[in-house]
């Protein structure tokens, strides 16, 4: 998909509750409301006869018509070449209208859209509410129907599938951070090693559930996942090769575990390049430790071993 242009944005609630999100997603309309005003007056522009009506639905209230009927203008008034935005299902969805007519059906008035809602960015990104830029994602507290958006470059870095140079300098940054960690991580006595691995999984939320093996060559850890009660198993080696991983495979199936974690300080050559491993086996070395010590926030930690 080519890159999404635009100079106006809006924002629309589709429907009292957002009864209307379903059927004007699936139907390819921009479901509107104003039941006390004709088709035939709205197209036809009659917006000083609309403002009187709307007078009298507001009880007088001259600067409540004067913005409802604004925001029906905003409505009737855009081009293609607008964006309208709404959300549904814990989504950001995106349109544009199609030119023509307001009409009607059984439902309500509407205008027909020029492709379909999206809930994808150009890039494919699901728009997950949850991932959004603040200044977006509070838009779903608007009281009323239509609003104009107001930070359209975020907008559409959004639907652009773009992130701000914050982001990517916050991501250069990490990426240094880890390569400094990973450097730390090589430097640890062997025991601080085995209490890093430890750490990165129970700061994440797992429950311990048994130390296993105490008595074979690797120091090994069960886990559990508290919610779902998934197991998972933590063998931590100061080396090994790609045979050693092999044997940890055989030994916890998948049927047993829903993920091992073969963790090594100093992996040999021929298990840094390992490929093809199953599914639920992960490999990390310390570069891929460094990350998830990140996530975990033992950066202090591992600063304070090496310091």
């Amino acid at each position: 998909m080519s890159t999404i242009e635009f100079s106006r944005a809006f924002y629309i609630k589709l429907g009292r509750g957002g009864a209307w999100e379903p059927d004007s997603i699936s139907t390819g309309r921009l479901r509107l409301g104003w039941s006390q005003q004709s088709v035939a007056d709205i197209n036809a522009g009659q917006w000083d006869h609309i403002e009187q009506q709307l007078r009298q639905e507001h009880d007088g209230k001259a600067q409540v018509a004067t913005n409802d009927l604004n925001r029906l203008r905003d409505i009737v008034e855009s081009t293609p070449d607008d964006i309208w935005m709404t959300f549904h299902k814990a989504k950001l969805w995106w349109t544009r209208v199609a030119d023509g007519p307001v009409e009607q059906d059984g439902v309500s008035k509407f205008r027909r859209t020029a492709l379909p809602w999206s809930d994808r960015a150009t890039n494919g990104r699901l728009l997950v509410v949850n991932d959004l830029p603040g200044k977006i994602a509070q838009l779903q507290g608007f009281r009323g129907t239509v609003c104009r958006v107001q930070h359209l470059d975020l907008l559409r870095r959004v639907l652009n599938g773009l992130r701000s140079p914050l982001a990517d300098s916050i991501s250069a940054q990490r990426t240094i951070l880890a390569g400094q960690l990973t450097q730390a991580i090589k430097e640890l006595h062997w025991k601080d090693f085995e209490t890093l691995a430890d750490l990165v999984f129970r700061d994440s939320g797992w429950v311990r559930v048994s130390v296993l093996g105490q008595h074979a060559k690797a120091y090994d850890l069960e886990l559990r996942e508290p919610i779902t009660g998934d197991r998972y198993v933590v063998q931590v080696k100061s080396q090994a090769a790609l045979a050693d991983l092999h044997d940890t495979i055989a030994q916890f199936s998948a049927e047993d575990y829903r993920r091992v974690f073969f963790i090594v300080h100093s992996p040999a050559a021929d298990l840094e390049s390992a490929s093809d491993l199953p599914e639920h086996v992960a490999l990390v070395a310390p570069s891929r430790l460094a990350e998830l010590a990140i996530d975990a926030g033992l950066t202090k930690w591992l600063q304070d071993k090496v310091s």
